[in-house]
């Protein structure tokens, strides 16, 4: 009888003991540890350093990305060989110019004869910062402001939602001028076959010569008909009561072109050497 009592008792307490040290799977455990697996994932997603969708595809972000790559290699992304980085930072139609301006003209200076990016034939840039956006709908404009050889500049960019993605759709460079208006009137002078009016360019009369004036964007190129070579000239805004081009000699006086007129038709031609020049366009 004690001996039955004996193992009655050790049964139950074996029974005890396993159920005790038996793992607990129940549904409220699994739960917690769902909860718990959220909250980190949602931590780390909001953690420093982890760029959500729409901060990268901000307008300005496009912007820091480009500068910085045109750092790296100012020939990069406008190299006439590549479209790949055209079409990441330009829309559709602007991409399409200026890919079709770097592979046709190959002997002859196209549209871009200068840096896009400083509006500028040499560049030493300093300060740049890329400002703030201005965003109305699927459009939207960046101020990027830099200095370049010590002169202050600001470039305004304009952006288009492009499939989802902003892509640059013009470059404004200051006094109405922008990378699509020197697109359009260089396409204005090919189906005319003539300088487009209000502009200084074309066939010039100076005194009993002629020349030939071909903007380059940041300058004039004139092309005397008696001599050889070409000389620059740049937009003067020192005399605010006359429309003025100088050239910039390494040493002493400038030749000057000084119009009437808004529209570049006639006007005074300023010899370095003091004698003056009647001006008139011819065709």
């Amino acid at each position: 009888m004690k001996i039955a009592n004996y193992l009655l008792l050790t049964t139950v307490l074996l029974s005890v003991i396993n159920c005790s040290s038996s793992p607990k799977t129940t549904a409220e455990n699994v739960g917690v540890n769902v909860q718990n697996s959220s909250e980190s994932q949602a931590a780390a997603q909001s953690a420093p350093g982890i760029e959500s969708q729409a901060q990268t595809d901000a307008p300005d972000a496009l912007l820091k990305d480009l500068y910085k790559t045109h750092a790296k290699d100012g020939s990069q992304i406008i190299n006439g060989k590549n479209r790949t980085l055209i079409n990441k930072y330009f829309d559709k139609n602007l991409g399409d110019l200026i890919w079709k301006d770097l592979t046709t003209h190959v002997e002859e200076v196209g549209v871009i004869d200068f840096d896009l990016f400083y509006n500028a034939q040499d560049a030493d840039i300093k300060k740049l910062i890329v400002g703030a956006p201005k965003i109305v709908g699927d459009k939207a404009t960046v101020p990027v402001t830099f200095e370049n050889f010590g002169q202050k500049n600001t470039l305004v960019y304009s952006l288009v939602k492009e499939r989802a993605a902003w892509k640059i759709a013009d470059i404004n460079y200051g006094k109405a001028d922008s990378l699509l208006k020197y697109f359009k009137t260089a396409n204005e002078s090919i189906k005319t076959g003539e300088s487009a009016s209000g502009e200084f360019e074309g066939n010039y009369q100076v005194g009993e010569t002629t020349c030939t004036v071909t903007p380059v964007k940041m300058a004039f190129e004139v092309r005397w008909k008696k001599g050889t070579g070409t000389e620059m000239f740049f937009a003067d805004e020192r005399d605010s009561d006359k429309i003025t081009f100088s050239s910039d000699p390494e040493k002493g006086q400038p030749n000057v072109f000084s119009f009437d007129d808004e529209n570049y038709n006639t006007g005074t031609f300023y010899r370095a050497d003091g004698k003056e020049f009647t001006i008139k366009r011819i065709k």
